[in-house]
């Protein structure tokens, strides 16, 4: 399943999400306003929209569980305002909560953002020529520009 979906029962023709969908990625289907994931590029919009709690996006909270259950080897990656969801305030406290519910890697959000920020540091370093780069971790960023750009990454493939 894609990041978001209709709840088809819930979905009772106000097509808000249709008006509201930054890249026009919703189609009417049968009366249904049903997400196109060709298009979509996840930024909740749809969801946040929606007054009948049609669009949902996918939990994939058994899947966890069902990893960490078999002894798989499962990594988190904490966002930094964590603190402002759960009971802890130090990133240690989580760390070692998530390892003891068995994960076997954690890290902070920033971690994979600051990769992202020295491999484009090189590239921009090694190729003056390709400015402007974008540099973004953020997964929306990136389903837009290969969704809705793909000119820009064959620049970058080159």
């Amino acid at each position: 399943m894609w990041v978001v979906s209709t709840d088809r029962a819930r979905c009772r023709d106000c097509y808000r999400c249709v008006r509201e969908c930054p890249v026009k990625a919703i189609a009417v289907r049968s009366a249904q306003a049903e997400v196109v994931e060709q298009l979509c590029i996840a930024c909740g919009t749809c969801i946040r929209a929606c007054p009948q709690d049609a669009k949902r996006s996918r939990d994939d909270l058994t899947l966890v569980k069902t990893a960490l259950a078999e002894g798989r080897r499962v990594a988190a990656s904490v966002a930094p305002s964590f603190p402002a969801f759960l009971p802890v305030t130090q990133v240690g406290q989580l760390v070692e909560l998530l390892h003891n519910l068995g994960f076997w890697s954690v890290d902070e959000t920033a971690v994979g953002a600051e990769v992202t920020a020295q491999a484009h540091a090189q590239y921009v370093a090694e190729h003056p020529e390709a400015r402007p780069v974008i540099c973004s971790a953020c997964p929306v960023v990136v389903f837009l520009i290969e969704k809705h750009h793909p000119e820009l990454i064959s620049i970058w493939r080159q």
